[in-house]
């Protein structure tokens, strides 16, 4: 439980450096692929941010959760790539059915960012084998398998548990 816990601490801090477009000067040390997530440090200026989990998908198709130095945790999804500077994405998890209804933030073209997550999403999220993603207002509907969150959290807990 208490792996669990730093996980979704980690993830969160994860989510959250990557809800900023990624400057320039930011360096990025890829750790492996663990539970069918590409793990990998962020670094800006020499300094650590972040960890990041990425699934894998053609065209930066894929899902990202992002764990930030601060505690946060966000998704990233594969926008549309359309002009919109917010929606409202509807995530269905698999096998449970629970439901989740987020304000996303579009801050580049083909990605859109959730508000910091909360423990209640990330603890099924942890569970789940597959998430589905629903815009309604851009007409978009997307499926994403989850792998094995389990494996991909405590290889978080060590990227992040590597920092402090």
């Amino acid at each position: 439980m208490v792996g669990r816990l730093w996980g979704l601490l980690v993830l969160g801090s994860m989510v959250a450096a990557f809800g900023l477009a990624t400057p320039a000067g930011a360096q990025t040390k890829k750790l492996g692929v663990f539970g069918g997530w590409e793990i990998s440090m962020v670094y800006e200026k020499g300094k650590f941010v972040r960890c990041v989990a990425d699934t894998t998908g053609p065209g930066n198709e894929g899902l990202r959760m992002s764990f930030g130095d601060d505690g946060q945790r966000q998704f990233i999804l594969p926008g549309p790539g359309t002009a919109g500077a917010r929606d409202e994405a509807a995530i269905v998890f698999r096998p449970s059915g629970k439901r989740f209804t987020f304000p996303m933030a579009q801050r580049s073209p083909d990605r859109l960012w959730s508000p910091a997550l909360e423990n209640s999403f990330t603890d099924v999220f942890f569970e789940s084998k597959r998430m589905e993603v629903q815009l309604p207002a851009r007409n978009v509907s997307r499926s994403f398998d989850l792998g094995d969150p389990d494996t991909m959290s405590a290889r978080i807990d060590g990227c992040m548990i590597s920092h402090q």
